[in-house]
Parts: structure tokens; sequence; C-alpha cells
């Protein structure tokens, strides 16, 4: 039984890991804007609807 264990070179591993979690920061800052742009919008929609109609549709 011939198994290699194959452990990665720690530096590359640390820079992997950095990298990974900057990308993963990057997609939730973008996430998080895009989402808050969405309830504004969303806000934004309401206040037209109920400044349009005055009553309880919205």
């Amino acid at each position: 039984g011939h198994s290699q264990l194959k452990t990665g070179h720690p530096v590359r591993s640390a820079i992997h890991k950095q990298l990974n979690g900057r990308l993963v920061l990057r997609w939730v800052t973008t996430w998080e804007s895009l989402l808050l742009y969405v309830l504004h919008f969303l806000h934004l929609l309401h206040s037209i609807c109920m400044a349009m109609h005055k009553d309880d549709l919205c």
C-alpha cells in the first residue's frame, strides 16, 4: 500500500485561503448592495402606489 499524503505548500495554502476569503467578501458585499437596491426600489414602488391610490390597495 503506497499511499502518498498530499500536503499542500503552507504559503500557497494561505494565499489561496486569503484569495478565497476576499472573493467571498466581495461577493457578499455585492449581494448586500444588490439586496439594498431591491429593497429601496420596492419601497419607492410602494410609495408611488400609496400616492396614486391613497387607500389600502398596496
